[in-house]
């Protein structure tokens, strides 16, 4: 009897729903941390202001998650669209996006297969993302797709796991993680999601914004890098979130900006 081979996208369909149960699951917990703050969203739109400019743009918000850009996007004047794979996240952007009296349009829809016409948006922008895709290349492939001539994809986040000096690996052990075990309760140390499905995600332990620069550079787009400041970090505001996650926040974190040829 022949076993079945499994395919390369039955896989990452394995993946997406692991990906989609994790966060469906944690939403609520996931926004807790802040972000949605005053000051929080202020600084979002100084640095978004800061990439792309006065201009009112078509943006499109790719995991938005429970909004974290989506909404200052939408403060700002833009017309936004944001998009996510969880269920749990999409309600509660929703909801604030309501209650801040915004009009944002949110669907519910994967990342690599975008459910829109080519060339619809001035801006493709995602926060903390591509370390959760399993085809991180596709994914980008298609962001493009549906951008114009000219276009901007914006990529925020962070090299979490890439290499570190030193004194940052003995703040993190000696400090940080004692500090997140006391007064968090969960393991400093432990994942997202389980290993094997981690393992699976290939911009997980890549060095970046290098490998992010690659993938755009790769698929045709000039690109620039802005480091992201500390204000939008909101868990660093306090001497114990500095302790905590100071050896995080700041150092690791970058925008890419990828602008699409003209032609």
């Amino acid at each position: 009897m022949v076993g079945k081979i499994k395919s390369k996208d039955s896989g990452h369909i394995e993946i997406k729903d692991i990906i989609r149960e994790r966060w469906n699951e944690h939403c609520t917990k996931y926004d807790r941390h802040g972000y949605h703050s005053g000051e929080g969203r202020e600084a979002w739109k100084a640095l978004l202001t800061q990439a792309l400019g006065d201009e009112k743009l078509n943006v499109l918000d790719v995991g938005c998650g429970t909004g974290i850009i989506t909404l200052p996007l939408a403060e700002l004047g833009h017309n936004v669209t944001g998009i996510d794979l969880s269920e749990g996240m999409l309600n509660i952007a929703k909801e604030k996006a309501s209650n801040l009296d915004l009009s944002v349009e949110f669907k519910l829809g994967d990342a690599d297969n975008l459910p829109f016409e080519d060339g619809l948006f001035d801006v493709v922008t995602n926060r903390h993302l591509l370390w959760t895709l399993p085809d991180p290349e596709k994914a980008v492939s298609a962001w493009k797709r549906v951008l114009t001539p000219g276009g901007k994809i914006i990529i925020i986040d962070g090299n979490w796991d890439g290499r570190r000096r030193l004194h940052e690996r003995i703040w993190r052990y000696l400090i940080s993680a004692p500090l997140v075990l006391i007064t968090e309760r969960r393991s400093p140390f432990q994942g997202h999601y389980d290993r094997d499905t981690e393992r699976k995600l290939p911009m997980r332990y890549k060095e970046r914004p290098q490998a992010d620069i690659g993938i755009l550079e790769n698929l045709g787009f000039s690109v620039d890098v802005m480091d992201v400041p500390i204000p939008v970090f909101p868990r660093t505001r306090s001497l114990i979130g500095v302790l905590k996650y100071g050896c995080w926040g700041g150092r690791g974190s970058f925008l890419v900006k990828g602008i699409k040829e003209e032609r």
